[in-house]
């Protein structure tokens, strides 16, 4: 055993949780946050498995999933994260895994709401460090079904690195940055700068600690044909002395390709690569179980049990000193704990200030990088935002695709930039990730996406023909795409319910038929009031004309016809008109929840552009009713 790992606090065994909000595929088997009256708690399944297995784990970090749309505030998630926390036994470290730092995307992105609400949950519950996969986490406002990697480039490294150090810069706790995953099945890269050099190099300038997820290692070498006994071949070019956590998720080989399903199950080939690292990372805290899976009394299912307890026992050897260093020369700093950042970082940190700050590593990675240096960089290398751009194109645009399929990279490819990113795209992958990114565009939204949002507007575009899969294509093709933003730190946008409702629209059978215009209107002003309601702060724009503010939250006018009315609720109250006025219909957004339905003339008078007495007497009654 070397001198170095005896400075450092071997902490074995931790778990790692992904923590949806009673939804989602893990949330859909009883495992996640659960909404309640106080502000949320733990599913019983979750409780029943930290009761069983609880004191197996040194560490334990929550993965953290967004509660809704509005940006994070720890007001909306103090009491559910300290009832995860408080349910460890007595002296488990704690951590976060957080999934909103987003630091692999190439565009420009708010992180402050998200760094702020980590820095506070931290100072909560005495985070030891913070964990995120480098990827890009959401894309012009959209949430991806997976991370994709960062553009393997120059460029993409540079903005990567940017991020990355100004996020730790930011951070209260160390950040501890993930390898990122290359699973098959729905996800695919741009560029061919190698992904292990690209993460030393990051890990260095930005001078960070890392994570390696041994699943995100092994998806990476499948895909360079590295298997069986090539398994380790380029290992050691990542930052191992840097290491600081190994995850392990559960992984599966289906029809050839290899999944990061995180089912629980871990192949025999991750233990493998675990006890590699272990005698290569000589400043390792802790080995990670992710995503474990159990049934309702806690147990792990059956055919994840073997494995799970290789890997306890290994994680158990190493942490009592069974495992020799070999291979290193990285030292660690004296009396080094799990709270601490790299040796020397205190002194770097005002003066990196979001830059590259370069600096010699001690494994020969100085020279290589050199080497690489000194290739010149494309002059049409794409920029951020072309990036952004270009990734974007690739998954919304069915005729890109098989024009890259059938004609190639260098004939599709605008300039040199371009080409760069796309000879290295792999055809099924992006398929595959475009079908996955469609289906989450679909369900984007309040709960149901836009099905439930509109469910009698599809209902009668379908009997006149139009199925959903096409007006989910006419949607991502139309401009109204472009002006929604579901993730709220990629700068102002409509929600998507108001950016599909502007295209449904503009229809020719909806512009045409005025009951199907008014169900839309009615069914996307359901959806922003729920919005209202539930989602503060928001994370989007109104552009729906006439919603204001009152004194107990938010109100608006419609005016519909009888007819329409009816067929939405036929047992509404519908005041008597003439024969062909429209009806007044109100909605309001209060503390009390939603309300909605048809008003008379005289409670209509709240809502005129003028002040007159009658409208003062209606405002002033909606007001004694909490409505105003």
């Amino acid at each position: 055993m070397t001198a170095a790992s005896a400075t450092v606090t071997r902490l074995g065994l931790g778990l790692v949780m992904d923590m949806p909000w009673s939804g989602g595929t893990l949330g859909n088997r009883g495992i996640g946050f659960v909404e309640t009256p106080d502000g949320g708690d733990i599913s019983p399944r979750v409780r029943a498995f930290l009761r069983r297995h609880g004191d197996e784990f040194a560490y334990a970090c929550p993965s953290f999933q967004p509660r809704s749309r509005a940006a994070v505030r720890l007001a909306d998630y103090a009491h559910a994260y300290d009832r995860f926390y408080g349910e460890l036994p007595a002296g488990t470290l704690r951590a976060l895994h957080q999934t909103e730092l987003n630091m692999g995307s190439p565009e420009r992105y708010d992180r402050g709401p998200a760094i702020e609400f980590t820095n506070e949950l931290a100072a909560r519950h005495d985070l030891a460090w913070v964990v995120e996969d480098l990827g890009i986490w959401s894309l012009r406002g959209c949430p991806l079904p997976y991370p994709l990697p960062p553009p393997l480039t120059e460029r993409g490294l540079e903005i990567a690195t940017r991020n990355t150090a100004d996020t730790a810069r930011r951070l209260v706790p160390p950040l501890h940055v993930e390898f990122p995953g290359f699973t098959e099945g729905g996800s695919f890269y741009l560029g061919g700068v190698d992904a292990f050099e690209y993460f030393a190099r990051l890990a260095e300038d930005a001078d960070v600690w890392v994570t390696l997820d041994v699943g995100h290692l092994l998806s990476y070498q499948w895909l360079r044909g590295r298997t069986g006994r090539n398994m380790l071949d380029g290992i050691d070019a990542l930052p191992l002395e840097r290491c600081r956590e190994l995850h392990l998720s559960g992984c599966q080989i289906v029809g050839g390709k290899f999944r990061d399903l995180h089912h629980g199950v871990l192949l025999d080939e991750q233990l493998e690569l675990t006890e590699y690292l272990l005698a290569r990372c000589p400043n390792l805290l802790g080995v990670s179980y992710e995503d474990p899976m159990y049934r309702e009394d806690g147990r792990l299912v059956e055919r994840s049990r073997r494995n799970y307890e290789r890997l306890r026992d290994v994680a158990g050897g190493w942490r009592r000193g069974e495992v020799d260093l070999v291979g290193t020369t990285a030292t660690a700093a004296s009396g080094e704990s799990a709270r601490e950042a790299p040796s020397g970082w205190a002194a770097r940190r005002e003066v990196l200030g979001g830059r590259a700050a370069r600096h010699e590593a001690p494994d020969g990675r100085a020279a290589r990088r050199e080497a690489l240096d000194g290739r010149v960089a494309p002059r049409e290398a794409l920029d951020g935002e072309q990036l952004a751009d270009l990734l974007m194109r690739l998954l919304l645009e069915p005729d890109l695709r098989a024009r890259l399929a059938t004609e190639g990279a260098a004939e599709v490819a605008t300039n040199a930039g371009e080409a760069e990113c796309l000879e290295t795209v792999a055809l099924d992958e992006l398929d595959a990730a475009a079908r996955r990114f469609r289906s989450r565009i679909w369900r984007l939204g309040h709960e149901g996406g836009l099905t439930g949002t509109f469910p009698r507007s599809l209902r009668t575009l379908g009997e006149a023909g139009h199925a959903d899969a096409g007006l989910l294509n006419g949607f991502l093709a139309s401009p109204h795409f472009a002006e929604f933003r579901l993730i709220p730190y990629h700068g102002p946008g409509l929600s998507v319910e108001e950016a599909f409702a502007r295209f449904l629209l503009d229809l020719p059978d909806v512009a045409a038929r005025a009951a199907l215009r008014e169900t839309v209107g009615h069914e996307l002003m359901l959806s922003l009031f729920t919005a209202l309601c539930h989602e503060q702060p928001l994370s989007f724009v109104i552009g729906a004309e006439g919603v204001i503010r009152t004194d107990h939250g938010h109100a608006a006018l419609r005016r519909y016809a009888p007819t329409s009315i009816v067929g939405w609720d036929a047992g509404a109250a519908v005041p008597a008109v003439d024969a062909g006025e429209a009806v007044p219909y109100a909605y309001f957004a209060t503390p009390a929840g939603l309300a909605h339905g048809a008003i008379s003339a005289r409670v209509a008078a709240a809502f005129e552009a003028t002040s007159t007495p009658a409208g003062e007497a209606a405002r002033a009654a909606l007001s004694q009713r909490g409505m105003w």
